[in-house]
């Protein structure tokens, strides 16, 4: 099943949305095989696997009996991360305002996950689990599962859940977060050499007094850059990256949200005063209904305005996150020539 198989429109609201991703990353990994992991096992037993309980076979009367308490490891689908995954997909089969064909098909998973014994959540469990190689599959569910465990909150009937929808400030930071981790990942694939989260300082300005220093702090949320130029990236999660201004009954033409071009333009003017290399900067919406695609010169600074369609395939958010870039390839080596 493909990540377009997901219709935004259907799934309503976060706990659905979150629901359905869960399930199609959890049927992929059982479809390709869960991890198993070995963990201890005491047992009595007629004859001898791995070693001896001296202890416990004397206690319980073992060599009378002719059974041994062993000691042995054993492949056991019970490691942390399916523990996760299968409490995660219990709990949400308890929630209310869950969609009914999704909570069908989470109950199927519960079944197909039946050897996997539940464990008890918390918030410090999620980051016990160590990714590498073998099951990088698992970093999206358990990402999914850590985001659903912080919104479910016990229901007034006992065993039942709610489930809390997400804060217009905790969806920005989700989108930031990918922004920034999708172009450290696919970094290579730019003309970029590093990347992180800049801390400004406001250039030329020294404060002379008053009631307090009210100035706010700069930073970006992502800067690119290689030895000659940087590219400042803001990510704006809002329902449209258009304004209309309304007098009267008159809807007066739609802009771009003045305060959002503003605030990349004054990260692109302090850094001048600071930074040799040539200086551009991109907004980032989610496409909401209206794809946006605009590229200014500002004062000598490149700036383009975009809109990424989340509700896409993953290849084609791929080439849409890579081709947000194309615009800058071509900025001047050095912002001093001619």
């Amino acid at each position: 099943m493909e990540w377009s198989a997901i219709n935004a429109e259907k799934s309503g609201d976060a706990l659905n949305l979150l629901a359905k991703i869960l399930t199609i990353s959890t049927d992929r990994i059982i479809r390709r095989g869960l991890d198993r992991g070995y963990k201890d096992v005491s047992e009595e037993m007629f004859g001898v696997r791995g070693r001896i309980d001296i202890a416990n076979t004397i206690k319980r009367n073992g060599f009378a009996n002719a059974k041994l308490t062993c000691n042995f490891e054993e492949l056991d689908y019970s490691v942390l991360h399916n523990q996760i995954i299968k409490t995660t997909l219990v709990n949400l089969s308890h929630v209310n305002g869950l969609n009914k064909d999704l909570r069908e098909e989470i109950l199927d998973l519960t079944h197909r996950l039946k050897a996997i014994e539940s464990i008890e959540l918390n918030q410090n469990i999620f980051s016990k689990v160590r990714f590498h190689s073998n099951i990088r599959g698992y970093r999206l569910p358990i990402s999914v599962c850590k985001m659903i465990y912080d919104q479910l909150l016990p229901s007034e009937t006992v065993g039942r859940y709610e489930f809390v929808n997400m804060t217009d400030e905790k969806l920005f930071r989700i989108f930031e977060k990918f922004i920034l981790e999708f172009y450290k990942k696919h970094l290579k694939q730019t003309i970029y050499t590093h990347i992180k989260k800049e801390r400004l300082g406001w250039q030329e300005t020294a404060y002379e007094g008053g009631i307090e220093d009210f100035l706010p702090s700069l930073e970006t949320d992502v800067s690119l850059f290689n030895e000659t130029s940087k590219l400042v990236i803001e990510c704006k999660f809002y329902e449209s990256a258009l304004q209309t201004r309304t007098i009267g009954n008159l809807n007066i033409r739609s802009t771009f949200i003045s305060t959002h071009i503003n605030q990349l333009f004054v990260y692109l003017k302090n850094l001048e005063m600071k930074d040799k290399n040539t200086l551009s900067g991109l907004l980032i919406y989610p496409e909401n209904g209206e794809k946006v695609d605009a590229t200014y010169n500002m004062h000598g600074n490149k700036v383009s305005i975009k809109t990424i369609n989340l509700d896409s395939s993953p290849q084609e958010i791929n080439d849409a996150m890579l081709a947000c870039l194309e615009p800058f390839k071509d900025v001047a080596i050095n912002k001093h020539e001619v």
